[in-house]
């Protein structure tokens, strides 16, 4: 039996938990932090309440302990961005303790304008779903203007299982058989947020499951727990939580690299970590070799790690006559978890001839960079004697570096 609302909601507001760690996403920072389409996770999840004019205000719930700074950072920024910020409290020790800081933050800052937990919505939104719609959020204010309890949800589209007992049964194979029932998938539905709720109906259940020592799955379960029915409403497919890397979508990257060496008597000329026969080497403070500095140069501003004068630069001795494949190496550890996808080079040289060369130069490039050889391409021109290498006063190399991941 639906149970309707007793009494206008007179305003709404959104809580966002994010006090979360995600563990399985299994990075370095908590997975609300983590860049998503050009914002992080949680940026681009508070935005759209933000931007509902319906909205008047949002409560971000963030982790119990640790820096707060990245949180005041990202609030600063949809300050910057919308012209409305969003109020940020600490939360509990699990979930369930964090909406209800964030519940009751927003109570604090309703009454503060003379409003009644009876006069006032909630919308109680994943900090990890950065898709949530205009359409949603709208959808469930107009619910939550009839009904206590709303939950999100969209219709299964797969087939559907239920087993009444943990699995048992196992094949010659080692393969698990359960035994199991077929549902109809009709009738079954998956949970999404935006749920939505009276806060004085929402605040009195968490009050009761924290007396029953019940946590539920959900807070439309508590809600539930506590005897108010919930409402149904449409979600979207769209509407994803972020819980592995591959909910984050894939990042393509491309960086140029340009180096240039003069010539010198004396030196041995390496491409690539390639010894290549000469009169005369290239001048420099490692080994001078043109081409891979111009992949790594390349490769950092894929990932926007700066440039090698940074990272290796020709006032530190420890850099004194290196090995250029070795410094590559390093290079691959600067730019992190990024996938390299291609490296494409060109040397420019009036002489030596470098063709004979190039299959050996791109063996050592792929080697270093543990991607294969097909995904680096050398080539080798001249400047028909223009310019200084024209002119046989030294090598240039240009370099482009395409790298993509989940970050």
């Amino acid at each position: 039996m639906k149970e309707e609302s007793s009494g206008k909601i007179k305003s709404f507001w959104a809580v966002i938990p994010a006090g979360g760690k995600g563990t399985r996403m299994g990075a370095a920072v908590p997975k609300q932090l983590l860049n998503y389409k050009g914002r992080t996770v949680l940026e681009s999840t508070v935005l759209p309440f933000l931007n509902n004019e319906n909205i008047s205000g949002t409560v971000v719930v963030i982790p119990a302990e640790g820096s707060d700074e990245p949180y005041r950072e990202m609030d600063r920024a949809l300050r910057a961005a919308t012209g409305r910020g969003a109020a940020l409290v600490r939360g509990g020790t699990h979930r369930g303790a964090s909406v209800l800081w964030g519940l009751l933050k927003v109570m604090e800052l309703a009454a503060g304008q003379g409003l009644a937990p009876e006069e006032v919505g909630v919308l109680v939104h994943d900090g990890a779903r950065p898709e949530v719609t205009q359409e949603i959020i709208n959808r469930n204010i107009d619910a939550l203007k009839v009904y206590n309890a709303v939950c999100t949800v969209t219709p299964s589209v797969d087939s559907m299982r239920f087993s009444e007992s943990p699995p048992a049964l196992r094949s010659d194979s080692g393969w698990l058989i359960m035994e199991s029932k077929v549902l109809d998938r009709s009738r079954v539905y998956n949970v999404q947020t935006p749920q939505s709720f009276r806060l004085s109906v929402v605040l009195d259940a968490y009050r009761k499951a924290e007396k029953d020592g019940y946590t539920g799955t959900d807070d439309a379960s508590v809600v539930q727990h506590a005897g108010s029915p919930v409402v149904l409403i449409q979600g979207d497919p769209g509407n994803i939580k972020v819980t592995t890397r591959k909910d984050i979508p894939m990042t393509v990257r491309t960086g140029t690299g340009f180096d240039v060496h003069r010539f010198a008597e004396g030196r041995p000329l390496i491409l690539c970590g390639t010894p290549v026969p000469s009169s005369v080497g290239l001048l420099g403070h490692s080994d001078a070799d043109v081409a891979t500095h111009a992949i790594m140069d390349a490769l950092l501003g894929a990932a926007g790690k700066g440039d090698i004068g940074e990272h290796f630069p020709d006032t530190d001795d420890r850099y004194l006559g290196a090995d250029s494949i070795q410094l590559l190496l390093e290079t691959k550890k600067i730019i992190g978890d990024w996938d390299i996808v291609n490296i494409d080079l060109t040397i420019i040289a009036q002489e030596p001839k470098l063709s004979p060369y190039k299959d050996e130069m791109r063996e050592r490039i792929a080697e270093a960079l543990e991607i294969p050889e097909e995904a680096v391409n050398v080539k080798a021109t001249t400047t028909e004697g223009l310019g200084f290498t024209g002119a046989k006063e030294g090598i240039a190399a240009i370099a482009a570096a395409t790298i993509e991941g989940r970050f």
